[in-house]
């Protein structure tokens, strides 16, 4: 079994979402670090990537699995522990493959070396016999790789029969329902069975008592005249530390200082690997007789189960990643929910929050938002009301929902799709040789030839770089024409004005029940606008009280055109334009 077997129906990767073009903007890539925070921002995002599908049995395999860690915490905390301890399993298990000769050194070898060491310690020059054995042992390093091999194998060994007893325990206290959980119960007795853990536990338990252990050595240290090291010998091997681990510790003071001033540092230029390997094996050569047999009665513990539980790391990164994000989700206040799948609509989402703001802030306002096959959303609103939140809130459902993850909603239904397609207002080339509109318009046409009816495209206020009035036709030409070809979208905009032509379109097109105007909704009061934070479905408004916002930051229109006024700047007090600005429209 691998992980493959417990994270795809029947084992086989199928389908996928393509976020190439949207995880910036959807800002993603911080989304994936509150799954998987151990992966770091790049390898969080490229991990979630691999695992996105529009697979409807893989969607609710997951879902299961994760909706019963939520269920189970005990069993969450094991896969949690399990996870730490292979990380730490993993690099023994190459500590042994790096050290392969270690397996090989027998009894004869040690017994031969030794009758060597003691016709070396006959020799007279001490520096020269230090160099000749450091060369040596550079080049045949066995007992090294001999004590490498053991302490690695050990401790292997060690892990893996206590993690497979708590898995074990913890999974036996109740029968699991998900197809994931049972199928890694199911291998899980298995191994145990094949690899006789309990009695296993019980061999490592006497050898660990009767393994004296390495806890501390001491070297003595040949110099030259120049301090240069040039031969190291070891003095003293214990089970134990040393109550002081040397003089950078101090002698009897809490100044890690004192005493420094007689230390000699260890060589720390490519010279150094050759006194550590030199090191290691004398400490090797020295515990040979433990070494050996330590080595050999642990050589012959059936570990079979080993290689297949390291195999599971990706599918326990995952779920335990998706169960601890949905406890947050619900430790913070929000319902929690897994979205069914249907080809009825794009997505249906009730009282769904923002997933990011959910997980670490204060507890956003719930939205319901819905969005059928070739629909079109035309979403507007007060300046700074949460439109691009709810629009980010969208892509990043549909991101979690064909990640298998349950959502921050109290319902939900989706249709996978196959690319998820955004434009946020662009900023000008580096070169500077494009426009800000002109990298719009560049976008645009890759997004053209990138989508399909089973694509998305989110816009986020695209084509405020013209003027208003090009700009409004430039996006009304766009959605018609994506509900034409039958591909669904959202648009934020405060082109206000451009419903009515909208509403003509998709009329003539036999589709005004595709078009749906939402508005972020806010109150006018004495005080200023006060923002709702909610979706309603209604018009767009007339004016996106910008006037409003100008205001709060301490700017008033009146207060401008009396100060340019009163420097003698034309202001154009006959151009009625200005009428229609002090009426309200901004």
């Amino acid at each position: 079994m691998n992980a493959k077997d417990l994270l795809w129906a029947e084992g086989k990767p199928l389908g996928g979402l393509d976020i190439s073009l949207a995880y910036e903007d959807l800002e993603l890539n911080r989304l994936c670090m509150l799954l998987f925070p151990s992966l770091g921002t790049e390898g969080a995002l490229s991990f979630a990537e691999s695992l996105l599908t529009d697979d409807g049995e893989t969607i609710r395999m997951r879902q299961a699995a994760i909706r019963e860690l939520l269920a189970r915490p005990a069993l969450a905390a094991v896969l949690e522990k399990l996870l730490q301890a292979m990380n730490e399993m993993e690099a023994a298990y190459r500590g042994l493959l790096d050290n392969p000769v270690g397996q090989r050194v027998t009894r004869m070898d040690a017994a031969m070396d030794s009758v060597k060491k003691a016709v070396i310690r006959l020799e007279r020059n001490l520096s020269q016999q230090a160099a000749d054995i450091r060369e040596e042992n550079a080049a045949d390093n066995r007992y090294a790789q001999l004590l490498r091999y053991t302490l690695f194998r050990k401790r292997l060994a060690a892990l893996y029969t206590e993690e497979m007893s708590l898995l074990l325990d913890e999974l036996k206290r109740e029968p699991c329902s998900s197809l994931p959980l049972q199928e890694l119960s199911r291998w899980a007795e298995e191994c145990a069975a094949r690899d006789h853990i309990e009695q296993t536990a019980e061999i490592l338990r006497r050898l660990e008592a009767e393994w004296k252990g390495i806890g501390a050595f001491a070297i003595d240290v040949c110099l030259d005249s120049r301090r240069i090291v040039v031969g190291l010998e070891v003095a003293e091997i214990r089970p134990e530390p040393y109550a002081q681990r040397g003089m950078l510790e101090g002698a009897g003071t809490s100044d890690p200082k004192d005493g420094i001033t007689s230390l000699i540092s260890f060589p720390q230029n490519g010279s150094g690997t050759l006194f550590q390997e030199y090191l290691l094996s004398q400490v090797g050569y020295e515990v040979r007789g433990q070494l050996t047999k330590l080595r050999d009665a642990l050589v012959k513990l059936p570990l079979s189960g080993v290689e297949e539980l390291l195999s599971l790391r990706d599918a326990l990164l995952y779920y335990t990643g998706a169960a601890g994000f949905c406890r947050k989700l619900r430790e913070k206040g929000s319902a929690v929910c897994a979205p069914s799948i249907s080809e009825a609509m794009t997505f249906r989402y009730t009282a769904a929050r923002l997933p990011e703001q959910s997980c670490t802030g204060i507890l956003p306002v719930p939205n319901d938002l819905a969005l059928e096959p070739g629909g079109c959303i035309l979403m507007t609103g007060p300046n700074s009301s949460g439109k691009t939140c709810c629009l980010i809130m969208a892509g990043q459902l549909l991101f979690l929902g064909q990640l298998g993850c349950l959502i921050p909603a109290e319902a939900g239904e989706f249709s996978p799709r196959d690319r998820l397609l955004t434009l946020f207002a662009a900023g000008e080339s580096k070169t500077g040789e494009d426009s800000r509109m002109g990298m719009e318009v560049q976008r645009i046409r890759l997004l053209r030839t990138l989508m399909t009816s089973r694509s998305i495209l989110l816009f986020n206020e695209p084509m405020t770089s013209t003027s208003a009035a090009e700009g409004a036709q430039i996006c009304t030409d766009l959605l018609t024409d994506l509900a034409r070809q039958g591909i669904p979208s959202i648009l934020v905009t405060h082109f206000n004005h451009i419903w009515p032509g909208l509403e003509a379109n998709f009329a003539a097109l036999g589709l005004s029940e595709r078009l749906h105007s939402l508005v972020m909704a806010a109150l006018e009061t004495p005080e200023g606008v006060q923002y709702l934070y909610k979706l309603e479905e209604a018009p767009p408004p007339p004016s996106s009280h910008a006037r409003a916002v100008v205001a709060a930051k301490g700017l008033r229109l009146e207060d401008m055109l009396s100060g340019l006024s009163a420097r003698g700047l034309d202001v154009r007090p006959s151009d009625p334009g200005w009428d229609r600005i002090r009426g309200g429209i901004l």
